[in-house]
């Protein structure tokens, strides 16, 4: 009994639980136009679409890239893709994201795509996390949720929480709680080939 409450407790110290939504979940569109008439800019974008999924199966969501153009997660089946839900105010969150960001780009020619969940709200949120990544230099492309990202997945209450996605789209692995890098290439070890 006593392990699992320390397991508890590590878990909650190197996670933030994810506030409850305010509002009911808008749709992206209704967001984007609250947020400001920019729904996308360099690597950042406003969530553009879910689609749900066979169990087992990662939701398939949409997004705009830096050409203004409207892509998928499925647009990179055969690819394997890291999915981390995080958010600004999230000390775990940001202490995890430079080892996040050497993955990203250590392992890209090894077929890995790294996609950022971001559970930020408020106005502008394109232009601040513009400037976030910025500052931080996350170079990977980081969605903004509107809660329908994180609801398909399961209903994220704590971030970070990543999930690992196979060439076929089926989920690999998940898991919650700020990782190091070591934890990130041990795991992506044993399924990039």
């Amino acid at each position: 009994m006593k392990y699992f409450l320390m397991l508890a407790a590590i878990a909650a110290l190197s996670s933030c639980s994810k506030p409850p939504a305010k509002d009911p979940p808008a749709t992206a569109k209704s967001v984007s136009s609250m947020t400001s008439k920019v729904d996308h800019a360099d690597n950042i974008s406003m969530e553009a679409g879910v689609r749900p999924s066979p169990e087992g199966m990662a939701a398939d969501f949409s997004w705009y890239n830096r050409e203004g153009k409207k892509v998928s997660l499925s647009d990179f089946r055969g690819k394997t893709v890291l999915i981390n839900f995080w958010a600004t105010w999230c000390g775990p969150c940001k202490a995890e994201l430079p080892d996040i960001e050497a993955i990203s780009n250590e392992y890209a020619s090894k077929g890995l795509v790294v996609i950022g969940v971001s559970e930020d709200e408020g106005s502008n949120l394109v232009g601040k996390l513009k400037s976030f990544a910025s500052q931080h230099g996350l170079t990977y492309q980081i969605v903004i949720d509107d809660n329908s990202i994180a609801d398909a997945y399961g209903n994220i209450n704590a971030i970070p929480t990543s999930f690992l996605v196979g060439k076929k789209g089926e989920i690999l692995k998940s898991w919650v709680g700020e990782k190091d890098k070591s934890y990130f290439e041990s795991t992506l070890g044993k399924y990039l080939h």
